[in-house]
């Protein structure tokens, strides 16, 4: 009987020991950040479409952005685009396309942040940071012209992505604020064609986010 005991506590330090080591050794991961987005997020990695290529590979930053895509489209890719990726952290620019109606229909601000809420609930349960970002803005769409003021929409909307962060203590970067115009569009000299940031704005943009995503390291 004495010898088990013995051996019991020995198997328990044993244990015990294994698991300290286990929980001193630091999670690797294969980027420091996965940008996840639309078309936005697509260009900023392409110098042809007035990206900045150089500002992820010199900081370990994926960029995953899928033209046209709405945060429900987004929700299906996230897992193949974000979590088997492995990164530390994943900051999700989206919802300027449900805002254009780009899946057909009309999509509710809160059934965007819904979606948003979604990855990043899933992120967090995968051990990856959140980080939300404002929608940037815009007056009109050239490929959805119905669409009235959605200026005002986007206003709305990043309201409610700012509430959500603020809620569930996810990072949340401000682009809005720093590239909109005083008709609520984006401003010219950040854009080209009224949606999409060119290399000023895309530094901008670098300007504001990176501090967040070092402050995590």
């Amino acid at each position: 009987m004495k010898t088990f005991r013995i051996l019991s506590l020995l198997f328990c330090i044993a244990l015990v020991l294994a698991c300290a080591k286990e929980d001193s050794q630091e999670k690797t991961y294969n980027y420091e950040a996965v940008f996840l987005g639309d078309s936005i997020t697509a260009n900023w990695r392409n110098p042809e479409k007035g990206g900045h290529p150089e500002f992820f590979t010199s900081n370990n930053f994926l960029a995953m952005g899928y033209s046209g895509k709405t945060t429900a489209s987004l929700k299906k890719l996230f897992k193949a685009s974000v979590i088997n990726e492995n990164p530390r952290q994943v900051v999700i620019l989206a919802g300027i396309n449900d805002v254009a109606q780009n899946d057909g229909e009309y999509v509710p601000n809160e059934k965007i942040v819904e979606n948003l809420a979604w990855m990043a609930n899933e992120a967090t349960k995968n051990g990856i940071r959140v980080v939300l970002c404002s929608v940037t803005p815009s007056t009109r769409f050239w490929w959805s012209t119905s669409i009235s003021h959605p200026e005002k929409i986007i206003v709305e909307l990043n309201k409610l992505i700012k509430g959500l962060a603020e809620e569930k203590g996810y990072a949340y970067a401000d682009y809005h604020s720093a590239l909109v115009a005083t008709d609520g569009g984006i401003l010219s000299s950040y854009s080209n064609d009224a949606i999409h940031p060119n290399l000023a704005g895309y530094t901008v943009m670098e300007g504001i986010i990176l501090p967040i995503i070092q402050a995590y390291k």
